[in-house]
């Protein structure tokens, strides 16, 4: 019965909320982040087409231009746009399956499926493999001039972080998942230290954060990067555990599970944490 009237509760707030975002700029008032968990979003800005609820585009510093959406069933879409490549990123809270789509003209799209009721899978066409049982079919598939341009894009920005060429912003999260996101493309290929480097990068940001900000109230940024965190060290053991293996094919199978478990929960907790700045941290 509880369930219910919290389900009813949230359920308002969202009605609430998109009511907010289509009101006039003036009569809005800041909705912040509550007991719903998936729900507790902000107003969102600007209205879109048919089958969402809200849209945005935008720029994200180092890596381009980005455009973000959330549908009416509060699934999320982002998209970087760059030179020869299109990415795109979804996820579906009622199942929680997170999809990477990667584009470019005259391919065939590279599509890398994360959860829901199939599992972990990469499609190109008619090409499908499904588990991490075979590292050199998987890595056959994440190939093509799109999946290098997005790797490039992805490289450059990681290596601008090295060097410190961008403070931390409030959207770190979505450029977090993109960053995340081309690492283990990376690792697809044949680079097992990709998805380290990236995690690396992205928990030494927030654990500088976390302890700059340990008296101030959370919000749900700083809940989805230490829930990163969390799952990081899931991430860690599980590869200690990988690495135990006496097989070689055994030890990269194992090890390309670990990264698809830790992928799957990092993009999808993005997806559940960052409702209420997935639009608005967004810049023009």
């Amino acid at each position: 019965m509880a369930v219910r009237q919290v389900g009813k509760v949230c359920a308002a707030l969202v009605v609430a909320v998109l009511m907010l975002a289509f009101a006039p700029a003036g009569a809005r008032a800041s909705v912040g982040s509550g007991p719903c968990g998936e729900t507790g979003m902000a107003p969102l800005p600007l209205a879109s087409g048919k089958g969402q609820a809200a849209s945005r585009s935008g720029r994200i510093p180092g890596l381009g231009s980005v455009a973000a959406s959330i549908d009416w069933d509060n699934g999320k879409q982002l998209t970087l746009a760059g030179e020869g490549f299109r990415a795109t990123r979804t996820y579906t809270p009622l199942t929680r399956e997170v999809e990477l789509t990667i584009a470019g003209s005259g391919e065939t799209p590279l599509v890398v499926r994360f959860g829901g009721v199939e599992g972990f899978s990469v499609t190109k066409g008619t090409q499908v493999v499904r588990g991490t049982t075979d590292p050199l079919a998987i890595a056959l598939l994440a190939s093509g001039q799109a999946v290098s341009a997005f790797r490039e894009r992805i490289g450059n920005y990681e290596r601008r972080l090295m060097a410190g060429a961008w403070p931390a912003r409030v959207d770190d999260p979505h450029a977090d998942g993109f960053l995340l996101a081309g690492a283990f493309l990376s690792s697809l290929a044949g680079d097992p230290t990709a998805v380290g480097r990236a995690r690396d990068l992205i928990t030494r940001r927030i654990r500088g954060k976390v302890r700059a900000v340990r008296f101030q109230f959370k919000d749900c940024v700083t809940d989805y990067e230490l829930y990163l965190l969390e799952i990081d060290e899931q991430r860690t053991n599980c590869l200690e555990a990988a690495n135990s293996r006496d097989s070689w094919y055994a030890r990269a199978a194992d090890r390309l599970g670990c990264e698809v478990e830790f992928m799957a929960q990092a993009l999808a907790g993005e997806g559940q944490f960052v409702s209420c700045t997935a639009l608005g941290s967004i810049t023009g």
